[in-house]
């Protein structure tokens, strides 16, 4: 492999790497948000269900969440896997594949 090849198959990791990892930090950091407001409520609630009453968006949002879950809808809604499992599909073409954290694999050739 020329380098320019390589430099090319490098840019194109980062990339991906990017992708993915934007996505899951995305995520991680709207559950974080979501659950902040419940610790720093300096409010002492005796139940969870006196928490969830002052907290009502919160509450929305848990019986929501509980809903999509039962649906199974959060299962489905894994946008790393996807972006992946797309970019496996398509580099199979080259002999090559990626792991679930966007690294390239190279596949030796089939001779």
């Amino acid at each position: 492999m020329n380098r320019e090849r390589t430099e090319d198959l490098k840019a194109f990791e980062l990339r991906l790497t990017e992708c993915v990892g934007h996505v899951r930090k995305r995520t991680f950091l709207w559950r974080a948000y979501a659950f902040w407001d419940l610790w720093a409520d300096e409010v002492d609630h005796e139940n969870y269900w006196d928490m969830l009453v002052s907290h009502k968006s919160l509450g929305a949002c848990l019986v929501v969440l509980f809903l999509l879950y039962v649906y199974g809808i959060l299962e489905r809604n894994n946008a790393p896997h996807v972006i992946t499992s797309r970019c496996r599909s398509v580099l199979q073409i080259y002999n090559m594949s990626c792991d679930d954290q966007g690294k390239l694999i190279l596949k030796r050739r089939e001779s």
